[in-house]
């Protein structure tokens, strides 16, 4: 029993680091190759450690061969997990990129969407968009009271008498208490409208109009073409906002070969 356990003893340290050395290699499967360096530093480890235990290899040969593979291993080891992190921060890098510059994008698009309603054309030029971001007026119908039956269109309760504009100083309430019918043509601001409650609910980034036209995490901007396209005999301005030199994937909207402002990205 003694010499069992003596020889138990003996062989257990190379087994172990022979068997766990071979378990890292057999899992190597789509690892990098400084996780099979190590892999192999623990099995050569094992096997020294075995040479010796049989007594075919002197202990100062052993010794110092076990400690030039355990520091390769632990070296390789180390290198495997920065590889490893780096490429994790990577990722969280441009899921983060892909977040701020796919928002950007919808803002760009929501002031050039309101520039198309006003003036039946985008734009291509900063300067002009950011004016009219800032100082610019959009075209609101406000709407009160519902038509009889009788009438159904506005343009018959307009000949009427039934459609008014709404009354100086009255509130919405007021309207309605007096059975008014309402449809008035409102001018409001540009960047108040577009950029409400509900966007600030939706977003995924903090609003930037300052930096719009600007890439996140960038000093470029990004790049606008207008263009027209004939579609069923009618011409039709068309548009493409995109990032000129993206981090990763390039995200864009619009097109020049067809009237959309369909984002790249998933919407």
């Amino acid at each position: 029993m003694q010499n069992l356990k003596h020889v138990l003893g003996k062989y257990l340290l190379p087994i172990f680091l022979i068997l766990a050395g071979i378990g890292l290699l057999a899992v190597a499967s789509g690892q990098t190759n400084l996780y099979i360096y190590g892999g192999l530093g623990i099995l050569f480890v094992g096997i020294l450690s075995l040479l010796y235990v049989k007594g075919l290899i002197p202990m100062k040969l052993q010794i110092v061969l076990s400690i030039v593979f355990v520091l390769g291993a632990a070296f390789f080891a180390y290198s495997d997990y920065a590889v490893i992190q780096e490429e994790i921060d990577n990722i969280k890098r441009k899921e983060l990129v892909k977040t701020h510059v796919v928002q950007r994008l919808k803002d760009i698009r929501k002031v050039q969407v309101a520039y198309h309603k006003e003036k039946g054309v985008y734009t291509n030029n900063w300067d002009t968009l950011m004016d009219f971001l800032n100082n610019g007026k959009v075209t609101l119908i406000k709407r009160l009271g519902a038509l009889p039956d009788t009438v159904p269109t506005d343009e018959m309760a307009r000949e009427l008498g039934l459609i008014q504009k709404m009354p100086e100083g009255a509130t919405d309430q007021e309207v309605i208490d007096m059975g008014i019918i309402v449809r008035d043509t409102l001018l409001v601001g540009v960047k108040g409208t577009i950029f409400n409650k509900d966007d600030a609910q939706d977003r995924k980034t903090p609003l930037k109009l300052d930096s719009l036209s600007y890439v996140p995490f960038s000093t470029h901007q990004f790049t606008m073409q207008t263009g027209t396209v004939e579609s069923g005999g009618v011409t039709q301005p068309t548009i493409l906002v995109k990032d000129p030199d993206p981090f990763d994937k390039q995200f864009q909207f619009g097109s020049l070969t067809e009237a959309s402002t369909t984002g790249n990205w998933k919407e």
